[in-house]
């Protein structure tokens, strides 16, 4: 699937599955708060009155004075807004930023990209969003199933249940040691719903 990205693929999945482990996310929809907080990331909507020159765009990060920054266009969907937040929370965590600052449309399609930066973020946003070992054991059997228990888009949704239906055909859940961790603070949950 990723071929030569493969090992960026790895280091973004394995940062996602860290980070819910590092907050201790243990339901879903996962808590972009809570995240954001742990890290001592400054979230900044559009509204706040910082307008990027392009305000179409979904958002941005960037490093400035010893401080992570994400601004987001609030005017969209919550579902897009979440998407963008985790978006940006993987080009902070993974490092971008020493790169400068980061102003691209995010795709919730773009998991192939050219931009291994961007396929990283997207599979990071993925990962911490819809964790594929939870919605395993949750027996989901739709995308809809993911979007109302995640508080996702049906796009982001019919992503992940795609590649959710390929794990569960290679029997790949809970192979590495970071996915059980995440596994296990999802326990109560799971065992609840």
């Amino acid at each position: 699937m990723y071929h030569d990205n493969y090992k960026y693929y790895k280091m973004a999945r394995d940062t996602a599955w860290k980070t819910l482990i590092k907050c201790n996310i243990s339901s879903l929809p996962v808590n972009l708060s809570t995240i954001i907080k742990q890290f001592n990331i400054y979230a900044v909507p559009y509204s706040s009155g910082y307008v990027p020159d392009n305000n179409e765009e979904d958002g941005f990060s960037l490093y400035k004075a010893n401080t992570t920054f994400i601004f987001y266009n609030d005017s969209k969907h919550i579902h897009r807004v979440r998407f963008t937040l985790a978006h940006e929370l993987g080009h902070c965590l993974l490092g971008h930023l020493k790169f400068g600052k980061t102003y691209n449309k995010n795709s919730e399609l773009d998991f192939e990209s050219i931009d291994v930066f961007e396929m990283q973020a997207n599979v990071f946003a993925r990962d911490l969003l819809m964790p594929a070992t939870v919605l395993n054991s949750l027996n989901v059997k739709s995308p809809n199933d993911i979007s109302r228990l995640c508080n996702v888009s049906m796009q982001s949704a019919e992503l992940r249940y795609t590649r959710l239906l390929e794990l569960k055909k290679r029997n790949m859940f809970n192979k590495h040691p970071l996915e059980r961790r995440v596994y296990n603070n999802f326990t109560n949950y799971i065992n609840e719903m």
